[in-house]
């Protein structure tokens, strides 16, 4: 199956992707990365870390639907470039896409920022337009990741609720501020599933969003 991660701006989501793919690859998960960010921050990762214990291929261009072919017995993960500056290549991605996981701080400006048409390319709207590409005319699942959330602040629990009551599917569990998290991008990737990358690959499983085989 195919994972886009995606975000309208910078929220993390690069970060959120390297410790997913080490998270569901100690889960026992075959795994392949893929970079998708004309950034090319996942690669670079990568390669400061002496290389992922996974395949980690580049692709930020609207043909990716049509160059890649999703592991049928493993999990593509993509860092797909942000939807604001890169629709094309989200569009692509989301073409064969199994599941797509919008990555976001939690706060009223930032879900206007997805759900609201404040930009040219709401991710809301992105998602749902795929269906027009896709067997079925389905878009694919959509699911609400939070991140950078800070100890203590009640905010990101009323933000899911209020985004749950909207319709939105959002997941329990939430990724906070932790410095080895925020300075990983230089340095391997150790024990991801120990954290709470771990429990949203559980959360995953057990809301049958993934399986294995």
């Amino acid at each position: 199956m195919l994972i886009a991660n995606i975000s309208p701006r910078s929220m993390g989501k690069t970060t959120d992707t390297g410790f997913m793919a080490h998270a569901l690859h100690e889960a026992g998960y075959p795994v392949r990365a893929w970079d998708a960010d004309e950034s090319q921050h996942l690669t670079q990762w990568s390669e400061a870390a002496g290389g992922f214990p996974f395949p980690v291929g580049k692709n930020a261009t609207a043909t990716f639907a049509d160059d890649v072919e999703p592991l049928k017995d493993g999990i593509d993960i993509v860092d797909v470039g942000h939807t604001e500056n890169h629709p094309h290549i989200a569009d692509s991605v989301l073409k064969i896409a199994d599941l797509a996981i919008l990555h976001m701080e939690p706060s009223i400006a930032d879900w206007q920022r997805v759900d609201k048409p404040r930009t040219s390319t709401p991710v809301a709207e992105i998602v749902a337009r795929s269906a027009f590409t896709r067997p079925g005319r389905q878009a694919p699942p959509l699911w609400v990741l939070f991140n950078r959330v800070r100890t203590g602040v009640n905010s990101a629990k009323e933000i899911r609720d209020m985004m749950r009551e909207a319709g939105w599917n959002v997941f329990t569990v939430m990724i906070p501020v932790l410095d080895e998290i925020k300075q990983a991008t230089a340095f391997p990737v150790e024990r991801a599933s120990r954290g709470p990358f771990g429990e949203l690959v559980t959360e995953l499983e057990t809301k049958g969003l993934i399986k294995h085989g």
